[in-house]
């Protein structure tokens, strides 16, 4: 049913798109063509960009400088093309427009946002990639980290969860180079150049650009806090002109992605009766009850119940709206943005719930105001004020706990819910745990308050009247979190179905417990941030020699109560840059951070981090013909050190923790006088006194060409980085050691790829297109963990990737007796029985055991990961498409998320259907799991650790869709609106995968999780 319900809701997409476009209405538009040429020489300019102002809607210039273009005469045409002013011309009655540009020596000066300060693109050495507001807003998602999968090179990220409030993804920048997974391998995290915890309550719509910082060059700056990679986010600011008003609004369904399929209640009674009698039983259901459970005449003491259908909802609403304003004078300008958004989750109550809801709901509220001012040429003032509170519910358990009782639940061990009564058993009936409506209604919630404040002034003055090009700045940033939570815990009635004794066909339903009072408990949350900055900037041309500089001092402090020793935590540090570059033809750059915290014992709280890089424009050279089809080659390679200081978690490891009370004591004293038990004390952890930062060095060699015009743009880095002092926990110390030793510097990782990104543009009449495909690959190793001595080489962890799986090989099944009889004995089960697994005997001792177990599949974090996008614009018509995936990742799924009967009662999948029987063999049909039987655990024979339960977790997704139309015509202009754009647009639309049961991006484990989402979002913006 689910199934359908979702190729409906395709469906239904497809039509509105189609709807779209048959809805879209005309004004009485005219033909405007022309010549566009240079103002300096009067040649003729091709591939000038020439757009409809406050619409999508545009041409190019041909070969010839020539343009055509429909649009109403009420607007006016924007004519753009790199180094040369921009030019807004009215249409009016016009129909032949020809126009002049002049040439912009500041437009070829287009700047890219770096560490501390900006750069120019043309003239960067560094390894940045970067993304705009428009592709970001383009899908229906809660969060920005959701967005950015498959459109930046070097960008891996991973979404595990689909719950409201928790399905932000896990970003990393070139995949993991250190030994720990977790957040200790993030990337930092600035926004307008402060630090900040998460990205993922931002609105979107308040992001001017979102830049990745991936190599020494670019990181070196932010020293210890760099070794990960760098997200940098920059805010909208207002320019020039009138108010510009905004108002976007988006209104979506979301629908589970990936659900495993379950069995109805007779294949469950069949397949169980299979797997008691494999286990040596007889069979749990007698013929009569079989029939029961085919036709469904006894719903109440054989009920069939799939309890995803029942659970879930099979669409839940989501919606968000943005309002901004902008604009400003010669010395004032202000961007103003409010933003909300509403996501509701899938729980499906129904009737037996209705003193309140414990369906998870997210709510945020966002608004911005940033203001710039200049009170002169030389002084001006940044204001930047922003603040995100979100309202969330959750049920008294956790999304974890409901799934895993989900997939605990098999089809007959209850109705659920009749005449909105509540079932929590029923006479007769298997069950393997309580009813998984049960733990969402009898367990109250979880109402959560957030808000986040955050606070720049910067101020900045030219210091021209000492030396031109010098000038300072200074920041200062005040951030405040609160977190209110409020938990309400509330049983309600239920009810037990028993056996009418004078018709055991009829049900009676005994009331379990009562509607008892709420109980109560909250708690509370806060801390708060601080940070200065204060920089000398220095800029200037001697001739073909420039010049730029920067010295710059930082300091942060972070408090929150229950600190360690209540001491706040800290940063303090130098950051340096100077660069040279001579023609912006040969281009060099070095950098440099010194800071550290209080994090380090005294003495080695700081470290210097330099990086330095080199660039050469080659199609500056005279010997480097340019013309038709070359038109740009940048080669630029860097290294560097940078270094990264999460260390789980932890402070102050270098000082050894208090002795603390143990169970154990002694007894003093006197029989019948004075004797008395003493609680015996231990020793703490020891403290690691030379515990220090990790150490990343780091190499990047990058080209970027451009070709035909600059249409064609392809760009590739190559990279490798050994990063050492990570911390690890000693492997080698001998038993007789009982101290709790401290994890000290000794790991060391390598990690090495490439990245190349093709994008292509061009035009065919009035029809704009554009392709745009990016691929990374980042491929780490161990080299060094301090790994004890294994009894077989294939068993050391150490020279594989982290997070590599380990288990046995599997080679099929035992099919035969011939084939049983020439098995090696397997060390977890007495007896091999036919249809069980063949495992490879690697050391050929002829037994199976866990020196067995070799390198598996992949880790659970793809290696390789892609996007390719592609879009264009007729008219008032546009569309982009992205598709995106993922390649040489695994995850192992073990349990009720994989085995039958799990612990006897639990769920059974499809994928069980297609077990090993002697028939099913001999008849040659598929057979993709063992034989079936009772209370499979990991020490069993078939249930081992192996490639057999790990997946490969690859997959394509069409990532994101959408289809919109520009209506621009003079009802519309009457009412003051620019343009009104409707589109249509949806998230994780299809997938490709070979996982069973589940979303490739699944978390490893049994399967109790929220799952990923597909949305279908309708939207418009209307401008005035």
């Amino acid at each position: 049913m689910r199934k359908h319900l979702q190729c409906m809701g395709i469906f239904l997409f497809a039509q509105l798109l189609l709807l779209l476009f048959h809805g879209a209405a005309h004004g009485q538009d005219v033909t405007v063509s022309g010549t566009v040429t240079s103002g300096e020489d009067g040649t003729t300019l091709p591939g000038v960009n020439i757009l409809l102002k406050g619409t999508g809607k545009g041409t190019i210039s041909d070969i010839d400088g020539n343009y055509s273009i429909t649009v109403p005469p009420s607007g006016t045409l924007v004519f753009t093309f790199i180094g040369y002013k921009s030019r807004e011309v009215t249409i009016g009655n016009q129909t032949v427009m020809d126009v002049e540009m002049d040439p912009d020596l500041q437009a070829l000066d287009e700047v890219v946002v770096v560490g501390y300060g900006e750069q120019k693109k043309a003239t960067m050495t560094g390894a940045v990639s970067s993304i705009g507001d428009k592709e970001l807003v383009q899908s229906p998602v809660a969060n920005i980290s959701n967005s950015l999968v498959g459109r930046l090179p070097g960008l891996i990220a991973v979404q595990s969860s689909g719950e409201p409030g928790y399905d932000q993804s896990s970003l990393k920048i070139r995949g993991i180079a250190t030994l720990n997974t977790g957040a200790e391998s993030d990337p930092l995290i600035l926004v307008d150049g402060v630090q900040r915890s998460s990205l993922n309550q931002i609105d979107p719509h308040e992001i001017e650009t979102l830049s990745i910082l991936k190599d020494a060059s670019a990181t070196a700056v932010f020293g210890v806090r760099g070794a990960n990679g760098v997200i940098l986010i920059t805010t909208k600011t207002g320019s020039k002109g009138k108010p510009e008003i905004n108002y976007t609004a988006n209104f979506g369904l979301q629908s589970p992605n990936s659900l495993p399929d379950l069995l109805n209640s007779y294949q469950y009674a069949m397949l169980r009766n299979e797997a008691s009698v494999n286990s040596g039983q007889e069979p749990y259901f007698s013929a009569s009850s079989l029939e029961l459970y085919r036709n469904g005449g006894d719903p109440y003491f054989h009920p069939d119940v799939d309890w995803f259908d029942l659970v879930l909802k099979d669409y839940s609403a989501q919606q968000q709206h943005n309002f901004n304003i902008s604009g400003g004078t010669d010395n004032t300008r202000y961007f103003v943005s409010l933003g909300y958004f509403d996501q509701n989750g899938a729980y499906d109550v129904q009737d037996v719930q209705t003193a309140y809801s414990a369906n998870p709901k997210f709510k945020r509220y966002n608004f911005r105001s940033n203001f710039d001012i200049d009170f002169n040429k030389d002084f001006s003032a940044s204001v930047k004020l922003s603040g995100q509170f979100t309202d969330s519910n959750y049920p008294g358990y956790g999304a974890g706990e409901i799934f895993f009782r989900i997939l605990n639940s098999n089809p007959m061990m209850n109705p659920g819910v009749i005449d909105g009564k509540l079932i929590s058993g029923v006479e007769g009936l298997p069950s393997s745990s309580g009813s998984p409506l049960d733990a969402i209604v009898n367990n109250g919630y979880q109402r959560n308050f957030g808000s986040t404040m955050n606070t720049n002034v910067s101020l900045k003055h030219k210091l021209g009247f000492i030396t031109e090009g010098l000038s300072i700045r200074g920041m200062v940033a005040y951030d405040n979190y609160y977190q209110h939570a409020v938990s309400r815990s509330k049983e309600s009635m239920k009810y037990r179905i028993v056996k009418d004794p004078e018709d055991p066909t009829q049900p009676v339903f005994l009331p379990q417990g009562m509607d008892a009072p709420f109980s109560f408990s909250e708690s509370y949350g806060r801390n708060r941030k601080t940070y200065f900055e204060g920089a000398v900037d220095y800029t200037r041309s001697f001739g073909p020699h420039n010049v730029t500089g920067m010295a710059l001092y930082m300091q942060e402090r972070y408090t929150a109560p229950g600190q360690e020793y209540n001491v706040p935590r800290g940063y303090q540090g130098l950051v340096g840059r100077v660069t040279y570059n001579f023609k912006e033809k040969y281009l060099s750059e070095f950098n440099m951070g010194y800071n550290g915290s209080e994090n380090f014992p005294e003495g080695n709280r700081f470290g210097f981090f330099p990086s330095f890089s080199l660039g050469w424009v080659l199609t500056e050279e005279s010997f480097v013909p340019t013309g038709d089809f070359l038109s740009y080659i940048k080669i630029r390679g860097s290294y560097g050190e940078v270094g990264n200081d999460k260390i789980g978690g932890a402070r102050f490891l270098y000082l050894p923790s208090v002795f603390y009370p143990n169970s154990g004591g002694y007894h003093f004293g006197q029989y019948g006088d004075n004797y008395q038990w003493y609680s015996g004390a231990e020793e703490g952890r020891v403290g690691n006194p030379d515990v220090t930062w990790e150490r990343a060095k780091k190499f990047n060699l990058g080209i970027e060409t451009g070709f035909f015009e600059d249409k064609l743009r392809i760009n590739a880095d190559i990279f490798a980085e050994k990063r050492d002092n990570i911390l690890w926990y000693l492997g080698t110390v001998p038993d007789l050691v009982q101290a709790d030793l401290p994890p000290v510097n000794i790991g060391k990782v390598e990690n090495k790829g490439f990245e190349l990104e093709v994008n292509f543009n061009d035009h065919i009449g009035e029809f704009n297109y554009w392709v745009k495909s990016n691929y990374s690959l980042a491929k780490n190793k161990i080299l060094y963990m301090d790994e004890p001595n294994r009894a077989h080489e294939w068993l050391q962890r150490t020279g594989h990737p982290v997070g590599q799986y380990w288990g046995l090989k599997s080679d099929g099944f035992y099919n035969t007796q011939e084939e049983l009889a020439a098995a090696p004995t397997s060390a977890f089960t007495a007896e091999l029985q036919l249809g069980d697994i063949r495992y490879v005997d690697q050391n050929q001792d002829g037994t199976i055991d866990q020196y067995d177990e070799v390198p598996i599949g992949n880790s659970n974090f793809p290696q390789v990961i892609y996007g390719l996008s592609f879009g264009g614009q007729y008219k008032g018509f546009d569309f982009s498409v992205l598709f995106q995936g993922a390649d040489r990742v695994s995850t192992y799924i073990d349990q009720m998320g994989a085995w039958a009967f799990d612990t006897d009662w639990r769920n059974a999948t499809g994928r069980h259907l297609e077990r090993w029987t002697q028939e099913r063999y001999e008849q040659g049909l598929p057979i993709t799991y063992p034989r079936v039987e009772l209370s499979p655990t990991s020490g069993k024979h078939n249930y081992r650790p192996s490639d057999f339960w790990l997946e490969d977790a690859s997959y394509i997704r069409l990532k994101n869709a959408e289809i919109a139309y520009n209506f621009q015509n003079r009802f519309l202009n009457r009412l003051g609106v620019t343009n009104l754009r409707v589109f249509a647009n949806g998230n994780n639309l299809l997938t490709w995968s070979d996982m069973v049961n589940f979303d490739p991006e699944a978390p490893a484990g049994r399967g109790g999780f929220y799952p990923q989402m597909r949305v279908y979002n309708l939207g418009l913006n209307v401008r005035f």
